[in-house]
């Protein structure tokens, strides 16, 4: 598994294609963390679901971290289950790679 992630309009989908051209890839996957949210799922059996269903996809992501901390209850627990789901991935992952301006910086 593969970890790209960076903030909004960064690159990291294009990048990640081009480097993983064969790969099974999952873009916008922060959305992916909101919808399971809102379902209600529990984000540590998702993350370790999609670690054991997809161990060789590339998973492409935004920061969603970074900036004021909003005000609205959901946000926050968008933002602390896009943190938590996306920890324990990139701790299984190969490869996590975050992405400027098109620019990929591997970090681990």
């Amino acid at each position: 598994m593969k970890l790209y992630v960076g903030g909004a309009f960064q690159g990291q989908e294009e990048l990640a294609r081009a480097e993983n051209p064969n790969k099974r890839i999952f873009p916008d996957f922060h959305e992916t963390i909101r919808q399971k949210i809102l379902e209600k799922a529990d984000l540590q059996i998702f993350a370790q679901q999609m670690i054991s269903e997809y161990p060789e996809a590339v998973i492409v992501a935004n920061e969603v971290g970074a900036g004021i901390v909003p005000i609205d209850a959901q946000e926050r627990a968008f933002r602390e289950g896009v943190g938590r789901v996306l920890c324990s991935i990139a701790a299984e992952s190969e490869a996590v790679v975050r992405v400027v301006c098109g620019i990929g910086v591997r970090i681990k």
